[in-house]
């Protein structure tokens, strides 16, 4: 990356570091971030932000303030919000065959360690049910795309470091 492409993804997300495939540290990539997933698709969606903040967590960036301030970014387009919760479905539904009840289903998640977010498990459900549609996702504040994002995020992470056992420990 040139010094200058550094520096002004710097000064996009606010913070004095970037993230990416060549700054993870910590652990061994299991998943493909989302410029991978599809690279043929066009897609209106910043996948370089969404890259960089499943870099951040991956990475678990001691930064306090680099993974919200990514989050802001996000929620800020609503394509991007979209993207990330597909994306999170897509990597669940392979894990287990299916999304399991306990992403969609408020009963079914009470009794597990990660509890997602009522608006991830809306949108999950409608990912489901093939009736995911940019309406909803329209529909949501920009507090509950926040949520569903940070959700997202954070069930990929999971399931990288914790494999299928991550709902069920």
């Amino acid at each position: 990356m040139s010094l200058l492409k550094e520096a002004v993804e710097r000064m996009a997300i606010g913070a004095d570091h970037v993230h990416n495939a060549a700054t993870v540290r910590h652990r061994q990539r299991q998943f493909a971030p989302l410029s991978e997933l599809h690279p043929d698709l066009v897609t209106r969606a910043d996948t370089v932000l969404l890259d960089e903040l499943f870099y951040a967590t991956v990475d678990e960036c001691p930064d306090p303030h680099c993974r919200p301030l990514l989050l802001d970014r996000v929620v800020d387009d609503v394509w991007s919000t979209r993207k990330l919760v597909d994306w999170a479905c897509f990597i669940t539904s392979e894990t287990y065959c299916g999304l399991p009840a306990e992403l969609v289903d408020e009963e079914a998640s009470a009794d597990t360690v990660f509890r997602p977010s009522v608006t991830f498990r809306r949108l999950a459900a409608e990912y489901h049910n093939s009736r995911a549609t940019n309406a909803i996702y329209d529909a949501c504040t920009a507090a509950e795309l926040r949520e569903a994002a940070d959700t997202a995020v954070a069930l990929v992470d999971g399931l990288q470091v914790w494999g299928a056992d991550f709902l069920y420990q």
